[in-house]
């Protein structure tokens, strides 16, 4: 028993300094709230842009939001196009997208494995080649809402010279309850505290699928959309950053997303992302991690460390709560005694052990809790002007909550590293 637990004694110190280095960004991050956005120039240039849905069976918002980016925008109606994807629908998500002004295509993959965004938007891409016309495609998911200068904040940072970039994260829905509330102020703390520091010190964001912007002459040399995974907008970013490129953060540019309204809607959410970026992470991971010691490019090992939060995850749900169940049993028969047992430690010892086990806990959970409150507080303060608060009442709950939150998230992360889940339709907020 005693040979037992030294091995795993040592094994636990691993993997403590292992989730110790996943955590050293986060701890890094909060120490740079207060550094403002980035504004690109105002442009004097008019490019053209493609604004791409992939739809799946989203009848009950496509046409609002269509019509939202065709009326609302203030960028030059002449210079750019609604274009929707109706991939595997079997509602009239493409007869109300016609509807709202769109273009539309349809698309039916009858290979089950091909029902996912990345075929969508290998096809879009193949479109926009044909057509030829446009600099570059801003794409939104179907539930997505943006800020009435998107487009013309996007094209003041192409003309400036980025040909990657993501938008700041925000929601449409953050008040309804308090699942709305804690995803939505993860997103709005993502954008403005890591991906802000990044923009500010010349690193590169993480794209998301939400908002996210890139000129047509990449898409030319690489002929195409080439991140197929299940989470091909980080794949997408990845792909980009080992060629060398730039991936920028346009703070001005603002996503207003439909955020899960239930515990079920958000779980399943966080599986499917986990299965994916775990599979992304032992793909190209690494492969990140060697560039960091070939080129001294910080960037690489920003990302290896955003992608090797996932394991992280895994290992903080499964190891730790084995491991102390573990320890506490062992301590508490050696304190209390077993007769068929032989003891290796004096009972002291064992007391001393538990004692120093709950003030292990208590300060571990309470730094975890100030760390991620601050951080989401922070990023809700700072973001006031830009989302058009006064006050951030209604926002309290997901900034107090957010800790809590992002166990479920390290949970559901975990659960989906170890299945395989399946898309499911998620209930929309009309």
């Amino acid at each position: 028993m005693e040979i037992l637990y030294r091995v795993l004694e040592i094994i636990n110190y691993i993997f403590i300094g292992i989730a110790s280095i996943g955590f050293v960004f986060q701890f890094l991050y909060i120490l740079f709230f207060w550094l403002k956005p980035k504004h690109f120039a105002k442009a004097n240039t008019l490019n053209r842009f493609a604004i791409v849905i992939p739809a799946c069976n989203e009848e009950d918002v496509i046409y609002s939001r269509v019509k939202a980016l065709l009326e609302k925008q203030t960028y030059h109606r002449t210079h750019y196009d609604v274009i929707v994807l109706a991939h595997n629908c079997s509602d009239s998500t493409a007869q109300k997208a016609k509807e709202a002004g769109a273009i539309v295509y349809e698309l039916v993959d009858k290979d089950p494995a091909h029902r996912r965004a990345s075929y969508a938007m290998k096809f879009l891409m193949e479109k926009l080649l044909e057509l030829d016309k446009y600099d570059a495609f801003i794409k939104f998911d179907a539930d997505n809402l943006a800020n009435d200068e998107f487009i013309e904040k996007m094209n003041d940072a192409l003309v400036s010279g980025v040909k990657i970039a993501r938008a700041f994260e925000a929601s449409s829905n953050l008040t309804q309850n308090n699942w709305t509330k804690v995803s939505g102020t993860y997103y709005i703390r993502d954008s403005r505290i890591p991906s802000n520091f990044r923009e500010r010190v010349h690193m590169d964001s993480m794209l998301s699928g939400a908002g996210m912007m890139c000129a047509m002459s990449i898409i030319k040399e690489i002929g195409g959309w080439d991140a197929m995974s299940t989470s091909d907008d980080a794949e997408f970013t990845l792909n980009r950053l080992i060629e060398k490129r730039h991936v920028h953060y346009v703070a001005d540019a603002i996503v207003y997303e439909d955020q899960p309204s239930t515990f079920k809607d958000t779980f399943n959410r966080l599986t499917r992302m986990g299965h994916g970026l775990n599979a992304l992470f032992w793909k190209k991971g690494f492969i990140l991690f060697s560039k960091f010691f070939v080129t001294g490019r910080f960037s690489y090992i920003d990302l290896f460390m955003q992608l090797f939060f996932i394991p992280v995850a895994l290992i903080c749900c499964v190891w730790f709560p084995l491991y102390y169940i573990f320890y506490s049993i062992i301590h508490l028969i050696n304190a209390f005694g077993v007769p068929f047992m032989d003891s290796f430690m004096s009972v002291e010892d064992s007391y001393m052990a538990m004692i120093n086990l709950g003030y292990m806990v208590l300060y571990v959970l309470g730094t975890y809790y100030v760390i991620y409150t601050l951080q989401t507080w922070f990023a809700c303060l700072m973001s006031k002007k830009a989302l058009g608060l006064k006050t951030l009442k209604g926002y309290y709950a997901g900034i107090f909550l957010s800790p809590a939150f992002m166990i479920i998230w390290a949970i559901a992360i975990s659960i989906g590293i170890v299945t395989k889940p399946k898309w499911k339709k998620i209930k929309r907020n009309v």
